[in-house]
């Protein structure tokens, strides 16, 4: 979906925040650390609570319209901050706890990966070899969003070519969005 078109960012969060939430718990049965264990490393002095508040705050803004205490919620500056750069964070979250899990993987979101790390290098430990994946995606942050997620297209079109990924058992070959009927 958010491949084709970028034209909904509020259902893409939405879904993928949905789908990230089950990702995680695949991810806690096969018996490793989720992406949210990282986050906790990271930040020591930050409550469990207060790392699901900022992960949570666009989801539950677009899904509640009352409070735990029954009153309506009042999220219009939360809204007013939702940016659809937050969902290439969203998205990157999900589909690590997937891939995590041992769970077979679309091809698109092992490219999103790669194109992720090229688009936040600096989230990416600086030891790291990026060397093959800044050859996929040269000087990604300096193009406009919308030249980005065609490079991405690009890349997920010749991955789908490429039948060593195609044919590896981590690779989830079917397709990402199914066909409406």
């Amino acid at each position: 979906m958010f491949l084709r078109r970028n034209h909904d960012p509020v259902s893409i969060h939405c879904l993928a925040m949905a789908g990230g939430e089950i990702a995680e718990g695949l991810a806690k049965k096969a018996g490793v650390a989720p992406f949210l264990d990282h986050i906790t490393a990271t930040f020591p002095d930050r409550k469990i609570e207060d790392i699901r508040n900022i992960q949570r705050q666009f989801y539950n803004a677009f899904k509640h319209m009352f409070a735990r205490d029954g009153k309506e919620r009042q999220d219009q500056d939360v809204l007013e901050r939702f940016d659809a750069a937050v969902n290439d964070h969203t998205l990157f979250h999900g589909w690590y706890d997937l891939m995590l899990s041992g769970t077979s993987t679309p091809v698109e979101a092992q490219v999103f990966h790669a194109w992720y790390f090229a688009k936040y290098r600096e989230k990416v430990n600086p030891d790291a070899d990026m060397s093959g994946i800044m050859d996929t995606f040269p000087n990604l942050p300096a193009l406009p969003a919308r030249r980005q997620l065609d490079r991405l297209r690009d890349v997920i079109r010749k991955a789908k070519k490429n039948s060593a990924i195609m044919q590896d058992p981590l690779t989830d070959r079917r397709p990402l969005v199914l066909p409406m009927n």
